[in-house]
């Protein structure tokens, strides 16, 4: 399904959105964060980068997706990513990248980490299609199913 690329408007993400957030996540993940570990990123102001790319497409605003970072000590962690199922394979990820590693640089970031399940194929081809090559493995990180984490970098950022 290759549907035309949707723009999105990127904004920190607030407590109202948390509904529409959970439920992406939930539809998104087989362990899905828990309402709890957003509001500790919300509340960590100064290291977490908490974004949300809304969509216009007539219908008024939605949540396409979200990204939650870390940027500390010039490095960016990315910990979480999910794109609405509507909008998977329009191009919101690339852009939530983009405005990561955008922001990220102009705080002085100089190196990018993440963990991707290794059966997570789009995944994967997104990070490498950014530079991001694979550095090292978690083994059995994950639970259900039980799978490995691919450690992937990006240096310089």
């Amino acid at each position: 399904m290759n549907e035309a690329s949707v723009p999105v408007a990127f904004d920190s993400m607030r407590r109202d959105d948390l509904p529409e957030v959970l439920a992406i996540e939930s539809l998104s993940f087989s362990e899905p964060w828990t309402e709890e570990m957003f509001l500790y990123e919300l509340s960590s102001e100064g290291i977490s980068e908490v974004l949300v790319a809304r969509a216009d497409e007539g219908s008024g605003l939605r949540i396409a997706g979200f990204l939650c970072a870390w940027i500390v000590a010039g490095e960016l962690q990315i910990n979480n990513i999910a794109v609405h199922p509507g909008y998977r394979r329009r191009g919101v990820a690339s852009q939530l990248l983009e405005e990561i590693i955008r922001r990220a640089k102009s705080m002085g970031a100089k190196a990018g980490y993440l963990e991707v399940r290794a059966s997570n194929e789009a995944a994967n081809a997104l990070y490498q299609r950014y530079g991001f090559r694979q550095i090292g493995r978690r083994r059995n990180y994950y639970d259900h199913p039980r799978e490995d984490a691919i450690i992937m970098g990006k240096k310089p950022l």
